[in-house]
């Protein structure tokens, strides 16, 4: 297994860069983690969870996506721990970069409690999902309800016609000399 020396997050084999701080992998950590700054400290201290059998029940490309289902799972009362996985990886050939995502891990037990809120969840929103026309209609509405920019003053715009005159004076005074 590979280590980040900063964040101290572990990677499997053929990955050498973390994806979080952009620091080189190493085979073994430092004795003393590296502190990190005062307000990831305290937003990591207060998502420590310990799960005694942890099961992945939801996972996300997208860090907001787990942390809404994560907070969601919070409140209805469940112990989540979320951790961020290898989705994919590409070949060296390809030349591509490993993608990471986010898995939100709940105890065994509540498994099925859990993925029953996660499907409500899913049930509310495509519920909610909008035509065409309604969002449309919604931004329509949005642009009405903004107030009007003013145009900025572009002086350069303004100059363009004098600009063009000079040149073509230019050039024909430049013509009748040639002559």
């Amino acid at each position: 297994m590979a280590w980040c020396p900063k964040c101290r997050k572990e990677y499997p084999e053929g990955v050498t860069e973390c994806a979080d701080c952009n620091e080189p992998l190493v085979e073994t950590l430092p004795d003393e983690p590296d502190t990190a700054p005062q307000g990831e400290a305290e937003a990591d201290a207060e998502d420590a969870v310990q799960i005694e059998n942890p099961i992945a029940v939801y996972a996300a490309e997208q860090r907001m996506d787990a942390e809404m289902i994560r907070d969601v799972l919070k409140d209805s009362g469940i112990a989540v721990e979320m951790r961020r996985v290898l989705m994919e990886q590409s070949g060296a050939v390809s030349g591509k970069r490993a993608r990471y995502g986010f898995q939100l891990m709940v105890e065994a037990e509540e498994t099925a409690h859990a993925r029953q809120i996660i499907d409500e969840l899913k049930q509310a929103l495509e519920a909610e999902q909008l035509d065409e026309d309604e969002l449309a209609r919604l931004a329509e509405e949005q642009a009405m309800e903004s107030p009007e920019q003013p145009m900025e003053d572009n002086t350069a715009f303004k100059m363009l016609p004098v600009v063009v005159a000079v040149v073509v004076v230019a050039l024909a005074l430049l013509y009748f000399v040639a002559r």
